[in-house]
C-alpha cells in the first residue's frame, strides 16, 4: 500500500470485523455511517481515471466518485468518506466482516456471488467487457494472432476462469500464468514476464495510462471475451443499505437523462418536470422507504453531477482515458444505463 497514509489499513479493521458486522446486522449499515459520521468505501488501486491516489493523498477516479455520491446522500458532504484500500483477494472478506460498508471497484454481478457468497449487488454502474493489454513488440493485433504468448492474471477471480473457459472453447494455445494479486499481475505484465495482461477493459486503460513505462508500446486489442456488468457490492443481510446504494447510482443517470447537472440542479429543484422536482427534493418522496430526506438527490448531484459529468471527467471525454460511452450511454442515445422512473 505505500505506507499508512496512502489509506486505511485493512488488516486492522478486520481484526474487529466479526463484532463489526454483528453490530452492522443489529442497527442497519446506514445507522452506522450515520453514527460514525464518515462511509467506509473499499476501493482498489486500478490506474488513472478508475481508482488512484494522487500525490496529495487524495483519491481520484470513477469508483472514488461513486463513493462520494453515497456520502454526500447519506451524510450530507461528498467528503464524509474513509477509503479503504482492499485487493481482490480481501475486498469480500473486509465487507462480510464489517470492515468497509461498501465496495466500488470493478467487482462483476455474477449469480454465484450473489446466491453463495453473503453479498448483493444493488445496480451496475458500468457495463464492461473482459479484454487484453498486449505488448506492441508481441506484433498481435488480435488474440487469433497470438499464438502461445503468455496472459497474466490475477488468480481466484472471475477473469481467470473466463480465460481458462474461453481457451477450451477456442483451443487457444495461451499460456495462463497466475498471480495473486492484480499488482503483481500487471507489474510482471510490464517487466515482460508475459506477453498479456487480461482483465476489465476500462482498468485496462488506467492501468496503461498510470502505469505503463511508454504509453504507445503497448496496445488494448479489440477482443473481449466475457460480459462484465460492474457493480457496487454489499453484504445480503440489510436490504435497506442496498436499496439505498442502488438508489444513488439510478438518481445519477436519472439527473443526466433530466438534463440536470451540478450548475444548474438549484435551478431545476423549481422549473423542472414532476419527475425532476421529485429528484431533487421539491416534491416530496425521493427519501421515503429508504431513511433519508428528500434533499438527498439534490445534494448528490450538485455536489458531484450527474453519472454523464462523473463519467466524463474521470474516464471519458474530458479525462486522459477519454473512452468512448458505448455501452455506458443512457439508453436514449443507444446505451444500455436508464433508471426506473421515481413517481408512482
Amino acid at each position: 500500500m505505500g505506507g499508512w497514509m496512502r489509506a486505511v489499513t485493512v488488516g486492522v479493521a478486520l481484526a474487529a470485523g466479526a463484532l463489526l458486522a454483528a453490530e452492522a446486522a443489529r442497527a442497519g449499515t446506514l445507522e452506522r455511517v450515520r453514527e460514525a459520521g464518515v462511509l467506509r468505501c473499499g476501493v482498489i488501486p486500478s490506474g488513472t481515471g478508475v481508482a488512484t491516489m494522487d500525490g496529495a493523498g487524495n483519491w481520484t477516479g470513477f469508483f472514488p466518485e461513486m463513493c462520494r455520491a453515497l456520502a454526500a446522500a447519506t451524510l450530507g458532504r461528498a467528503g464524509s468518506v474513509a477509503f479503504v484500500e482492499v485487493g481482490v483477494e480481501n475486498r469480500f472478506t473486509a465487507l462480510r466482516n464489517g470492515a468497509i460498508d461498501v465496495v466500488m471497484e470493478t467487482s462483476t454481478w455474477t449469480q454465484e456471488r450473489e446466491l453463495t457468497m453473503g453479498l448483493a449487488f444493488p445496480a451496475v454502474y458500468l457495463f464492461d467487457g473482459q479484454g487484453f493489454l498486449a505488448h506492441r513488440s508481441l506484433a498481435a493485433a488480435t488474440l487469433a494472432e497470438a499464438g502461445t504468448a503468455s496472459v497474466c492474471v490475477v488468480d481466484g477471480t472471475t477473469t481467470v476462469r473466463n480465460l481458462e473457459n474461453w481457451i477450451a472453447r477456442q483451443g487457444a494455445r495461451l499460456t495462463i500464468r497466475r498471480m495473486r494479486s492484480a499488482d503483481g499481475a500487471i507489474t510482471a505484465f510490464f517487466n515482460h514476464h508475459c506477453d498479456l495482461y487480461t482483465g476489465d477493459r476500462v482498468a485496462l486503460h488506467g492501468q496503461r495510462a498510470q502505469n505503463a513505462p511508454a504509453r504507445d508500446d503497448y496496445r488494448i486489442l479489440p477482443d473481449i471475451i466475457a460480459k462484465e456488468p460492474l457493480s457496487p457490492v454489499v453484504r445480503n443481510d440489510d436490504p435497506n443499505w442496498r436499496d439505498v446504494v442502488r438508489w444513488v447510482v439510478l438518481a445519477l443517470l436519472t439527473a443526466e437523462e433530466k438534463g440536470v447537472t451540478a450548475a444548474n440542479a438549484a435551478a431545476r429543484k423549481t422549473t423542472g418536470d414532476a419527475e425532476t422536482r421529485r429528484l431533487l427534493g421539491a416534491l416530496p418522496g425521493l427519501g421515503q422507504g429508504l431513511g433519508l430526506d428528500d434533499d438527498w438527490g439534490l445534494r448528490v448531484v450538485m455536489q458531484l453531477g450527474n453519472y454523464g459529468e462523473i463519467y466524463d471527467r474521470t474516464l471519458g471525454r474530458l479525462s486522459p482515458l477519454a473512452i468512448e460511452r458505448g455501452m455506458n450511454a443512457l439508453w436514449t442515445d443507444g446505451g444500455l444505463l436508464y433508471a426506473p422512473p421515481l413517481g408512482g
